[in-house]
């Protein structure tokens, strides 16, 4: 709990301090890589995390610029590698591997239709962001040790069988698809809410969830959404760097402590968590060539995303519980 409290904390800091423009994007990992896995990165995990995201924004930027003449061919080409990362995932890929390219090749593009310069600018910031991220975890669990691991031990994560995770991931990509295609082609910064948002739900939702798991989860994101928009209220207000980094470790301490408890909760929590980041971030900082939104505004699009992600899913379930019968 305090781990997640502080590593939120101290990488929002850091973003603060350097004027980052994308200052969620520091907290957010962090936050994703200590929720993936209660053991501390080794040196070989941590290097591998900004160069994954390198890789991926160099060559989602360089599809970006090359395929911007012909959008259907860049759709395909973002729908296939997102389809892979899907399933990757369901095979039991670390977390924060798939949770980086997929948001190097859904974001990257997206911002590429209001400005190359702003994408490069977002490839950049996710690049210092992953370090900073990575040497925020290393800092947190020394100051925050925990019960030692044995060797070699690490969270083993249910990974499904090929053909059931091929479907899945198929299902995945149908539901995430239709809002890049729409997205792209009208060039709405803003939008990047709804592909975080939408994508987080993705990886997380189990495909058997039922229906008071799905009122919860909207739950989750609305209070994730609602408690940020009031703190950067009393941010305003206040006008304390101080203050907005106390916000920041309270409401982490609230997330962390029923994130931790485990159980069948446990990823609501850290969904209403990383909303909680995505959303004060963007309204401290927001994006270049968007603006700075409205409660409502916000509300309604954490909404929008939310009901969006579980309504489709449930068009596609027959699909993903046949493989699994199969």
């Amino acid at each position: 709990m305090l781990r997640l409290a502080f590593a939120a904390t101290f990488a929002f800091a850091i973003a603060a301090l350097r004027n980052w423009e994308f200052s969620f994007l520091a907290p957010m990992l962090a936050v994703q890589i200590l929720a993936a896995s209660p053991a501390c990165p080794n040196f070989r995990q941590g290097v591998t995390i900004p160069l994954v995201i390198f890789l991926a924004t160099k060559v989602a930027l360089g599809a970006s610029i090359l395929l911007m003449a012909n959008p259907s061919v860049l759709l395909a080409a973002i729908g296939v590698v997102m389809c892979w990362s899907f399933y990757a995932h369901r095979r039991g890929a670390p977390p924060i591997v798939v949770l980086l390219v997929q948001i190097a090749f859904c974001c990257v593009p997206l911002i590429s239709t209001i400005s190359r310069d702003v994408a490069r600018d977002f490839s950049d910031f996710l690049l210092w962001s992953s370090i900073a991220a990575t040497i925020t975890v290393w800092l947190s669990h020394a100051l925050f040790p925990g019960p030692s691991s044995p060797p070699g031990a690490a969270p083993v994560s249910a990974a499904l069988s090929v053909a059931h995770a091929s479907q899945v991931a198929i299902s995945d990509t149908l539901v995430l698809l239709p809002l890049l295609v729409t997205f792209v082609v009208g060039g709405d910064i803003n939008n990047i809410v709804i592909l975080m948002i939408t994508m987080n739900l993705l990886r997380e939702i189990e495909l058997t969830a039922g229906r008071r798991l799905a009122l919860a989860i909207l739950l989750a994101n609305l209070l994730g959404g609602a408690l940020a928009v009031f703190a950067h209220q009393f941010v305003l207000l206040s006008d304390n760097l101080l203050l907005f980094l106390l916000t920041v470790f309270l409401a982490g301490l609230w997330f962390g402590g029923r994130f931790v408890r485990g159980g069948p909760t446990a990823p609501i929590y850290a969904l209403g968590f990383g909303t909680f980041l995505l959303i004060l971030g963007l309204a401290v900082t927001p994006l270049p060539g968007g603006s700075d939104e409205l409660f409502t505004v916000r509300i309604a699009k954490i909404v929008l995303a939310s009901l969006y992600t579980l309504g489709a899913l449930s068009l596609v379930t027959r699909l993903r519980l046949r493989a699994r019968a199969g």
